[in-house]
């Protein structure tokens, strides 16, 4: 046989070859559900986004209980017939999910065609929905080495207030804080170092002064567009070293601090108004309002630990006892805790963490080498606001609570 016979055999071998259909470990069944996994095998591959550490969660539950380990596979790769998605992908199945959490925090997983889809706000929220995932298909889902979703599967938790950092401080999770800048107020003239900062949930309110603290301004941004609406009249704050929004009374106050710490100035919040100062019997550095509470918590020095009720009547006095080393700076509330932001010169920040009696809870890292100065919780974020020098001004930032999946068996 010459050369040429054997090169035109070889390719109609390799055609033959080539045209045979490849088989799936398993079929997809007919019974109305998605065979995820059985004794060893399954069809499947664990898509993500930027939470491979979750879809690594996952995939040891399917090790543990069918025995397979799925094919961790980048969003950015061709897509497949049979998908379990973990997290904001850019699959259209995933974007179809996620129109679940429009306007809110949570997750939603469902089947959609062949897939698993598993949607949710960010890593944090992925997290939970694993969990969640996990313990509903341990609960209904599982026979044997087999690991079977009916098409109508759905686990959902969607929520407006989620206050996700005490959610996870309550439940005795690791995480970690990222910061992520959000915009830039700039100095003003001779008004430039940053100090308080606050908002109502619709607008952000940040306060800067001059550095002999004989003059400051109040500046008003619109969350959703991050632009400057309205900025109050020229005024004496002293050092400004606070601000906070009292929803009761629909008013920032703004905490003096240093030698004027028994003064605050009431603002009206829709107008920028400047109105006349409160004298109160506690000095006060630092001061946060929580409206679920009706309440104040103050603070000044590093040292000093107030709750007063909404007249700035004391309801309770005690001491902190966090010796963190850090330079105490504004603070910040929800309605589990209370937290103060503190700064190390080009170093880090931390989030020292207090519950409302006053009792000391943990420290939290924020890895930025710039100086905090205030803190506040709204429509379910976090804030921290930073002050850079009086080229920069104010940046403020979401400290966003970072938590990932591990599955235990």
């Amino acid at each position: 046989m010459n050369i040429r016979k054997l090169l035109i055999l070889a390719g109609l071998a390799g055609l033959a070859f080539s045209c045979v259909p490849k088989e799936d470990p398993l079929p997809a069944p007919d019974d109305g559900t998605l065979l995820l996994a059985e004794d060893g095998k399954s069809s499947y591959s664990l898509v993500y986004s930027s939470s491979k550490t979750n879809a690594e969660g996952l995939n040891a539950f399917f090790k543990d209980k069918a025995g397979v380990s799925l094919p961790l596979v980048s969003d950015s790769s061709a897509p497949s017939d049979f998908e379990i998605i973990v997290g904001q992908c850019s699959r259209p199945e995933s974007a179809e999910v996620q129109k679940d959490l429009e306007g809110t925090f949570g997750y939603s997983a469902r089947v959609v065609g062949r897939k698993l889809v598993i949607a949710a706000s960010d890593v944090t929220w992925a997290a939970f929905a694993l969990r969640a995932v996990v313990k509903e298909i341990k609960n209904s889902c599982i026979d044997g080495r087999k690991i079977a979703v009916p098409k109508d599967f759905k686990v959902q938790q969607l929520m407006d207030d989620p206050q996700m950092i005490a959610r996870l401080i309550r439940q005795g999770y690791d995480f970690s804080l990222s910061p992520v800048l959000v915009l830039t107020h700039p100095p003003m003239e001779d008004i430039y170092v940053a100090q308080g900062a606050a908002s109502d949930g619709e607008f952000f309110y940040f306060v800067l002064r001059n550095s002999g603290d004989t003059k400051a301004q109040v500046y008003k941004y619109r969350i959703k567009t991050k632009t400057l609406v309205a900025e109050s009249r020229v005024f004496n704050g002293g050092h400004c070293n606070d601000l906070t929004y009292d929803a009761g009374r629909k008013q920032l106050i703004l905490a003096h601090g240093q030698s004027q710490g028994q003064i605050l100035t009431p603002i009206d919040a829709a107008t920028l108004e400047v109105l006349p100062d409160i004298h109160i019997p506690v000095g006060s550095g630092a001061i946060t309002y929580n409206a679920s509470r009706d309440c104040y918590a103050i603070s000044q020095g590093g040292s000093t630990f107030y709750v007063t009720d909404s007249g700035f009547k004391v309801t309770l006095n005690t001491t902190r006892t966090d010796k963190t080393g850090y330079t105490a700076q504004g603070m910040g509330s929800d309605d589990s805790y209370v937290y103060f932001p503190m700064s190390k010169s080009k170093t880090d920040n931390v989030l020292v963490v207090y519950d409302w009696k006053g009792k000391f809870v943990t420290t939290l890292k924020i890895n930025l080498a710039v100086e905090s100065e205030s803190m506040f919780y709204a429509a379910g974020r976090y804030y921290v606001a930073f002050y850079s020098g009086s080229k920069v001004g104010m940046e403020l930032y979401e400290i966003k609570p970072v938590h990932y999946y591990t599955y235990v068996k």
